[in-house]
């Protein structure tokens, strides 16, 4: 990997990661409907970002680079118990990727480590409990914690899920659509294969 390929996962991993968060803190205005939608929604956003960054770069390591990026981002903001989750998404980025050079499995790529991050509230509430996110995660507090763990039903959690898939699967198709649409114009390849 080149200088200029790390450079340009580097800057589109903190666009793909500041529209996310920014996405995210827009769609928390919904209160528990963010519970839903709020990584599926962001994930509209961030997927062509990082269909752009994978069918540009395409080497080895751009998936992992990417969630890598996330994962720092997190820990510097205070949230470094993400990290490990990101790193996990960004290995499973990898393994689907291949080459890059699939725009299909660039888009299950995407998809699939989108989903494995958008499930990172339904971990740490079944892994850590109230007073693990209380104690590892700085901006929650006790109360809000509890509130959280109280709000992650069994019916909720799957909820979630499901509409997680949907939206992930649809955001990544979606990334290869603006990509194709707007920076492979040369492509002889069909829209919508």
């Amino acid at each position: 990997m080149k200088l200029k390929d790390i450079a340009t996962i580097a800057v589109l991993g903190v666009i793909g990661f500041a529209l996310g968060m920014g996405v995210g803190m827009i769609t928390g205005m919904f209160g528990a409907l963010s519970m839903y939608v709020s990584a599926g929604f962001a994930a509209f956003f961030v997927g062509p970002v990082y269909v752009i960054m994978a069918r540009k770069v395409q080497k080895r390591g751009t998936a992992f680079c990417f969630w890598l990026i996330y994962g720092v981002l997190y820990a510097l903001m205070g949230f470094a118990v993400a990290t490990p989750l990101c790193l996990i998404a960004g290995i499973v980025a990898e393994i689907i990727a291949g080459d890059y050079g699939s725009k299909k499995r660039v888009w299950l790529s995407f998809s699939a480590s989108m989903f494995i991050y958008s499930m990172h509230m339904i971990v740490f509430v079944l892994v850590l409990g109230s007073d693990g996110l209380a104690t590892f995660v700085e901006s929650i507090s006790l109360e809000q914690a509890q509130q959280m763990v109280a709000m992650y039903t069994v019916d909720m959690m799957v909820a979630c899920v499901l509409i997680n898939i949907v939206t992930e699967l649809l955001a990544g198709r979606f990334g290869v659509f603006i990509n194709d649409k707007f920076f492979e114009k040369g492509t002889k390849e069909s829209r919508l294969g």
